[in-house]
């Protein structure tokens, strides 16, 4: 089987930019991904369209374009995480002067393709609220997608 390679159609972050600094950052709630096939000799590659919902966020520090091609980008860990009720409320700080870029990755369900854009320098915190089951593990398929916020 070969591989079928993604594109991402990235006119939702384009479109969003200028928005994002003035209300803070938000995720798509939904990307739509246009697949082409590498097609095996004998057969006719046919292109996909598919939609994928918001699955939850990273944030990166460093040069956008090195991070986001690089084998392990340098991903900021949560400051604190708390259980609260079924969600898990996960908190990222951002205090002072950064001396790096800090940027968000979006990313969504049962796709490899991602949105990315520089968090604001005036942004100072982010939070993603997760839907958790009983035990408090992060679930695979919620009926409530997560929520960002980000100001």
């Amino acid at each position: 089987m070969r591989p079928i390679f993604v594109i991402a159609a990235l006119i939702p972050i384009a479109a969003a930019t200028p928005a994002l600094a003035a209300q803070g950052q938000d995720c798509p709630a939904s990307l739509t991904v246009q697949a082409q096939p590498d097609s095996p000799g004998g057969w006719s590659p046919y292109p996909g369209r598919d939609s994928h919902s918001f699955a939850g966020i990273s944030i990166v520090e460093g040069d956008r374009a090195s991070q986001m091609t690089s084998a392990a980008p340098a991903t900021l860990a949560p400051d604190r995480e708390a259980r609260r009720g079924r969600s898990i409320v996960q908190v990222w700080e951002f205090s002072g002067t950064r001396r790096e870029n800090v940027f968000l990755v979006c990313r969504y369900r049962n796709t490899q393709a991602t949105l990315a854009a520089d968090l604001p320098r005036q942004i100072r915190r982010c939070t993603l609220t997760l839907e958790a089951d009983i035990l408090g593990t992060v679930l695979d398929d919620p009926k409530t997608p997560p929520l960002l916020d980000c100001r």
